[in-house]
């Protein structure tokens, strides 16, 4: 069920996810407790669902509810935990609360690469949301090397053609034409497919 449910959300079809994480936070919730790493990653998805729609009280709540208690129960270091700052961060982040937000992604990050390694998958989307939040405080300098770590980490981890490389990718020629640096957006802008390298992203 949690497995459908996270496919429609990477489909986009938000409506027919949110009822199927509700009923598997329920039975998690009642069968494993709240304390349960698999209940709080529910809790994490559905927080990070509600983010994607713009629906930031109900987000909020989840997901601090999910920070607590996987700090209390399972301690700062645990995956879990760490989501949960991660994709607390990132509410934040959208939310323009920009100072709560780096917090949270350098303690992610930092926790991340104690517990994953520099090339879990979780570590790279850290340093890449801290990446952009450095380019949007117009922190260039500090935005780009974590940037082309999370390029190259997704594209050894992942492959060159997929959406999260790309992604990456794309805000780095992002960060260079902002940065008002032409030539390594030029750069850049050549490793990605011909339709996605002459959009601005």
């Amino acid at each position: 069920m949690n497995g459908l449910a996270m496919l429609y959300v990477a489909q986009g079809r938000f409506d027919e996810a949110e009822p199927l994480l509700l009923k598997v936070l329920d039975i998690e919730s009642l069968v494993l407790g709240q304390e349960h790493p698999d209940t709080l990653d529910t809790m994490n998805a559905l927080g990070t669902l509600y983010t994607i729609q713009g629906r930031y009280e109900q987000a909020e709540k989840l997901l601090t509810d999910a920070l607590e208690i996987g700090r209390l129960t399972l301690g700062d270091e645990h995956p879990s935990t760490l989501t949960s700052m991660d994709s607390l961060a990132w509410l934040y982040s959208q939310m323009g609360r920009r100072n709560d937000a780096e917090s949270l992604l350098v303690d992610a990050l930092q926790g991340r690469r104690l517990v994953l390694g520099d090339a879990h998958p979780d570590t790279l989307e850290s340093m890449h949301r801290l990446a952009l939040l450095y380019t949007a405080l117009g922190r260039y300098a500090e935005a780009e090397p974590l940037l082309i770590k999370a390029v190259e980490g997704r594209r050894e981890m992942l492959g060159e053609t997929h959406p999260d490389t790309l992604d990456s990718t794309s805000k780095l020629v992002t960060l260079y034409e902002t940065w008002g640096k032409p030539e390594q957006a030029k750069q850049w802008r050549a490793k990605l497919p011909a339709e996605q390298g002459t959009e601005k992203q």
